[in-house]
């Protein structure tokens, strides 16, 4: 099973089907702050939908190494975070995430950005990492914004979530920026 330590408090792990009353309750719990920006966090959102993500999950890491891992922070499930649309013709990913209410602002999706760099560019051989945003959520731009990505743009009504369309910010990273700034720098 794929486990890695970023620190003492926070690791990242593949979900295992023991997870799924767990990361049931966080999302439950998060939903009034989900629900704007992610479509998978419905109303009803149930141990059958933990489930299925975490098959899901575990069947993509066995065909192509892709993966969404839990986010823990003391061992407590706080988030999750991945890539997805790989291509591995063209090298390049796109990155998601999500953390609790409790773990914002503490830099913890910050710190588990900069591992799945790593991994996408050292271990998977990528060129491109890519994270698309809504345009009003702040927090999540943050992210990029914070790691040196490039603002490439907006995709004007990409998504449909609570009855209306939602644009995309499109930022991008390169591996020769990510050696150059990302870790030459700290950031």
């Amino acid at each position: 099973m794929f486990a890695f330590k970023i620190d003492d408090d926070i690791e990242l792990t593949l979900p295992q089907m023991h997870h799924a009353e767990e990361l049931t309750a966080v999302v439950r719990d998060n939903l009034d702050r989900l629900r704007p920006w992610m479509p998978w966090a419905v109303e009803d959102y149930s141990l059958e939908h933990a489930k299925q993500f975490i098959w899901r999950t575990l069947d993509e890491f066995s065909q192509d190494g892709r993966f969404s891992a839990l986010i823990l922070y003391r061992g407590r499930i706080a988030g999750t975070i991945g890539f997805h649309h790989l291509d591995t013709t063209n090298m390049m990913a796109s990155v998601g995430y999500w953390i609790s209410r409790e773990m914002e602002g503490k830099g913890v999706v910050t710190k588990c950005c900069r591992v799945l760099i790593d991994y996408l560019f050292d271990t998977m051989g990528l060129n491109r990492v890519q994270i698309n945003c809504n345009v009003e959520n702040a927090r999540s731009r943050a992210i990029p914004e914070k790691l040196g990505f490039t603002l490439e743009g907006t995709l004007r009504e990409v998504e449909y979530l609570d009855g209306r369309f939602g644009d995309w910010a499109v930022y991008s990273l390169l591996k020769r920026e990510w050696q150059f700034r990302g870790r030459a720098a700290g950031n």
